[in-house]
């Protein structure tokens, strides 16, 4: 029997495309939302519903699949009357709607915030954009290279003399989706006292910068830019990759009893008693010759058994996993759930990503694959209240699909 879902009763809107709008819906459909998916007819829906990677059987994105799951799905066409009439519903149906057009789209559609909050006053909503709703970029298209550029990221990320280099993930967008989120979720708290709805302006250059953290902070208190330092952190050492006979493993030696442990752990008990490496301050000073230290320690030893022995000391030091060791770490996929199964009814079962978050009395759930385009329309809008017959004769007008 499935389990209360915490979300019950939350409607969102969630008229975006590809990652950080996306990403927000998924969280709140994980925690039980009726996440209804809503995508532009006249533009051929999502432009991720091509992305790849893509199920062999049925060639279906599992990009947007992963994003979707738990939504249900309707295509309008916006630029019909019968269409803004059918999205004017859900906006006055819903509690959340989440976009992320560039700035002044759902103006020119007719669904800008001020029109939303007429329609229905208590609606949350939403917008992620590049830049935000305001400044002299606000206009301009923006992605997650940019964000990564002008958020500081790309200038600290890499080795020095390195070209600037962004992070693997897309830190901007899947920061900005989680941004929203906790917008969202805040405000739908201050909503049950009875107030009203708000507008949450989130764009993806302040999420980069707002977690450029202790580096930022450097600059603002000392006037130093930070530089590309690699794996290494500025503020604590051994704290950084290291080479064993076998590859890579990382130490994340916080403090000075992290260090003490550590060093009795190689058999180096008296490595704290040289100044050199005497206290957080000096190691971070001489970090370099720290690391030769231990890179000597570990030649002859693999990974693992470096990552054994000071494992089994108490402090922290950890495989650097590619995505293959990840899918067989069973910690992981299975104890932990971050890989979970879905019933999809053509192309039988699909693996996405699971939720990180996971709570002990209204758990996510995993319970639908992401819809087809305008696979809900009409379970939806009937529900809304119009008749067969109109949705038909929308149909024939192009409204929907």
């Amino acid at each position: 029997m499935m389990s209360e879902r915490l979300l019950e009763g939350v409607r969102v809107l969630d008229f975006t495309d590809f990652l950080a709008g996306p990403y927000c819906g998924m969280y709140m459909a994980d925690m039980g939302a009726d996440v209804i998916k809503v995508e532009n007819l006249s533009s051929g829906g999502n432009f991720v519903r091509n992305a790849n990677p893509k199920e062999k059987t049925t060639g279906r994105s599992m990009y947007f699949q992963n994003l979707n799951r738990n939504k249900r799905g309707v295509a309008l066409n916006l630029k019909t009357a019968e269409g803004k009439e059918l999205f004017s519903e859900l906006v006055k149906s819903a509690d959340v709607l989440v976009e992320n057009n560039r700035p002044g789209v759902m103006e020119k559609l007719g669904f800008g915030w001020a029109h939303c909050h007429k329609l229905n006053p208590g609606l949350v909503y939403a917008s992620i954009s590049g830049y935000g709703q305001t400044g002299i970029h606000n206009r301009k298209p923006g992605y997650d290279l940019i964000a990564q550029a002008m958020g500081g990221s790309m200038s600290i990320t890499g080795w020095p003399g390195m070209e600037p280099t962004r992070a693997g993930q897309a830190i901007g967008d899947l920061y900005s989706g989680m941004n929203a989120c906790i917008g969202i979720l805040a405000s739908l708290l201050k909503r049950k006292e009875g107030g009203e709805g708000q507008y949450i302006d989130i764009a993806l250059v302040d999420s980069v910068v707002s977690c450029m953290e202790a580096k930022l902070m450097q600059y603002i208190y000392t006037g130093r830019n930070p530089v590309m330092t690699g794996n290494k952190y500025i503020t604590s050492a051994p704290y950084d990759s290291f080479r064993a006979k076998d590859g890579y493993f990382v130490i994340a030696s916080g403090t000075d009893a992290h260090f003490k442990k550590f060093s009795q752990a190689i058999g180096m008990p008296k490595l704290p008693e040289n100044p050199l490496y005497c206290d957080t301050p000096s190691r971070q000073i001489n970090a370099d010759s720290l690391k030769s230290i231990i890179e000597a320690w570990a030649a002859d030893k693999t990974s693992r058994e470096c990552i054994d022995i000071i494992d089994s000391a108490g402090v922290p030091a950890g495989p650097i996993y590619n995505c293959e060791q990840i899918c067989n770490d069973k910690n992981i996929t299975e104890t932990r759930e971050m890989l979970v199964k879905l019933k999809h009814p053509d192309a039988g079962e699909l693996t996405v990503i699971g939720n990180p978050i996971k709570m002990s009395a209204y758990p996510v759930q995993y319970y639908k694959t992401a819809p087809d385009l305008g696979e809900n329309n009409d379970e939806i809008f009937k529900a809304l209240g119009f008749a067969k017959e109109t949705l038909d004769a929308y149909r024939k007008k192009g409204a929907l699909n």
